[in-house]
């Protein structure tokens, strides 16, 4: 199993509709909004490293999406 963090930017007037439209994710297993350099960090859960590539793929592609960083663990 692969743990990941997340970090997203969005559009200021796009932030609870598109956090609420990527809380449906299935690989997410905590989400939160927060203030600061970013403005959600999502926890997920993947079969492999190339599945955490897919996830933020498809989170890019949302209407609203500026940025993400993503951090994987190491164990």
């Amino acid at each position: 199993m692969v743990k990941a963090i997340v970090l997203i930017n969005v559009i200021p007037e796009k932030t609870e509709k598109i956090f609420n439209n990527i809380k449906k994710f299935p690989e997410i297993k905590e989400a939160f909004l927060v203030y600061g350099e970013y403005d959600a960090v999502l926890v997920i859960n993947t079969k492999t490293t190339h599945d955490v590539q897919e996830f933020v793929r498809e989170i890019r592609k949302i209407n609203g999406v500026v940025r993400t960083v993503t951090v994987i663990e190491m164990i």
